[in-house]
């Protein structure tokens, strides 16, 4: 990390992180808060693209048991459950306009309230965001809050494309692999040259995410020794990054990782299923064909929040009556 973002983690400030998907933007996060004050606290990620409107106020506030249809239970929020430590909202720019409201107003007065509840709980968290738009020309169309792009603004750092700096490719690379040693349980011995050259000679269009899947690759292919080029997908090997697009059109990120692509459409898509039919489970698992245990199983996984998708139902139902 360079000494401008060592100095900006050693502050308590918001942060804004700019730059394309799969740029990196969570693992610089996950880095300030490593050298931060509150490193001792959790790290919360919330990516916020991936949540509706209901959920995200439950996931970032939480509820109160009965606030609301199927809220059996109470739900601890994020910005709670993190107290003393970072919460990091990606992909801010997708946060409705109600909820950047409440989310305004939680930074201001440095407290919460969970939905449902009048109680005021203390907030003592620091909030890094990230987004992949333009946040001025979201301001300008009326789509996001302008006090409230001030106040997570008050640093802001621009990722710039992974192909431009050689040097943190190699070092992203020798974390990336050494994660991945560790995981499949193979010693670790570092990257020999013709490995670093072919990392250096390839444009990543996939940024961050796309090295990480190539590291993970390499490690289980390489043989005995440091990481060597062979062990590389080809595509990496004969630098063909810029060939993965047509002529002229922006570069697109088509994960690598099978695994982790089918987990989250199968999350996406439980959560759909469970919305159309108000929150049912016994439904939803006749629908699918899937199991009801096996159902239950796969909500637990996910941590799918089923009160809140009832409560988003109840709203959707309450809202075409009056209609």
């Amino acid at each position: 990390m360079s000494a401008e973002y060592a100095k900006l983690a050693a502050t308590d400030g918001t942060i804004l992180i700019t730059g394309r998907t799969g740029a990196g933007k969570t693992h610089l996060a996950r880095e300030l808060h490593n050298l931060s004050r509150r490193r001792a606290g959790k790290f919360m990620a919330i990516n916020l693209a991936t949540l509706s409107e209901n959920l995200i106020e439950s996931e970032l506030f939480g509820h109160e048991r009965g606030a609301f249809s199927g809220a059996d239970t109470r739900r601890v929020g994020k910005l709670e459950i993190a107290n003393g430590g970072t919460v990091f909202l990606d992909e801010i720019g997708e946060l409705p306009l109600r909820i950047q409201t409440k989310l305004l107003e939680a930074l201001n007065s440095r407290t919460i309230s969970p939905v449902g509840s009048n109680r005021e709980l203390q907030l003592d968290v620091r909030i890094i965001a990230a987004t992949n738009k333009d946040l001025k020309r979201e301001v300008e169309a009326g789509r996001f809050r302008e006090d409230l792009y001030f106040r997570l603004n008050t640093f802001e750092i621009s990722m710039p494309e992974l192909a431009s700096q050689p040097d943190r490719i190699v070092s992203l690379a020798e974390n990336f692999a050494r994660e991945a040693s560790r995981l499949q349980n193979r010693p670790f011995l570092g990257l020999d040259p013709g490995f670093q050259h072919a990392l250096r000679g390839y444009s990543w269009p996939g940024n961050v995410r796309e090295l990480k899947n190539a590291m993970e690759y390499a490690v289980a292919l390489n043989g005995e020794g440091p990481l060597e080029a062979a062990s590389l997908p080809n595509y990496v090997r004969q630098g063909r990054g810029a060939a993965l697009q047509e002529k002229g059109t922006p570069a697109r990120y088509f994960p690598s990782d099978y695994r982790a692509a089918k987990q989250e459409f199968e999350r996406n898509y439980l959560q759909e299923v469970l919305l159309r039919f108000g929150g049912g489970v016994n439904r939803t698992a006749k629908e699918t064909g899937i199991s009801k245990v096996t159902l239950i199983d796969k909500i637990r996984r996910y941590d799918i929040d089923v009160p809140a998708i009832k409560y988003e139902a109840h709203m959707a139902a309450k809202a075409k009556v009056t209609a």
